[in-house]
């Protein structure tokens, strides 16, 4: 019953073993849109509107990510100098690298509180309100305090009349959660001992720059009163809860895994 679209730009550039260095670059420019299939794909539930208009649902994806850049690539360093000891202990040691940026991924539009779901059982999205602001905040900016600040816009949103379906879609390219870079290095060298012996040092991290990743705001119910207690916020729309487990897919703080390995 679902159907889905998606479009996209590709650019990929490789360069192979010279001097040292080899990566790969991809960046991709895309779009995807889809009417009720969600669901089946896991993980965020199909969004619908208007049950009885079925051609209104079509709605960028709960995936929709614009743009997606990613970065692999591995140096090898090598012999340092004509000392033999200083290019012993410098070269042949690989670096390794993986980057990903992306857009943030879409923000659902808040549910309506008009009684539809008394009157038809069925829900509906509350409306954008033109020319208002959605954030209050940049989430990307690097200057939030949780404790403090409330980052949605109650004001952009209106509840359509009461037991009439909204006129919203479910996401827009403008509203979307804090961008989740995922970054990820790793130094390591292969020591031959023997013709059939080898001893293998490697060091990975993850979350190698340690950026900080908030938790996302609540965004269901752009009319739940956004309350202050003592300074500090407590709840309502746009809150960035710190008392919870962070968001899935978030970046743990930067941690590093050694790795000895003995062949023979």
């Amino acid at each position: 019953m679902g159907t889905t679209w998606y479009d996209s730009l590709q650019v990929k550039a490789t360069k192979r073993y010279s001097f040292g260095l080899d990566f790969t670059y991809v960046f991709t420019f895309q779009r995807e849109f889809d009417r009720g299939t969600e669901s089946d794909s896991g993980g965020i539930a199909a969004a619908v509107n208007d049950v009885f208009n079925r051609q209104n649902n079509k709605y960028i994806s709960g995936y929709s990510r614009p743009f997606v850049s990613v970065l692999a690539l591995n140096y090898k360093l090598p012999g340092w100098g004509r000392n033999k000891f200083l290019s012993f202990a410098v070269g042949d040691w690989t670096v390794g690298a993986v980057m990903q940026y992306a857009s943030g991924m879409p923000i659902e539009a808040p549910m309506a509180q008009n009684a539809l779901q008394n009157l038809l059982f069925q829900t509906t999205f509350s409306n954008r309100v033109p020319g208002v602001p959605l954030f209050t905040k940049d989430l990307n900016c690097h200057c939030i305090d949780p404790n403090k600040d409330f980052v949605l816009n109650p004001k952009a949103w209106a509840d359509p009349p009461a037991g009439q379906f909204g006129t919203s879609a479910a996401y827009y390219n403008d509203y979307r959660y804090q961008r989740v870079p995922q970054e990820s290095m790793s130094l390591g060298r292969i020591f031959r001992l023997k013709e059939r012996a080898t001893l293998q040092l490697r060091v990975e991290f993850t979350n190698v720059f340690n950026r900080l990743q908030m938790n996302n705001p609540d965004s269901t119910n752009a009319l739940a009163t956004q309350v202050v207690n003592n300074g500090q916020v407590v709840s309502g729309f746009g809150r960035i809860n710190t008392a919870v487990q962070l968001t899935a897919g978030a970046p743990q703080p930067r941690n590093g895994t050694a790795v000895i390995r003995f062949t023979f």
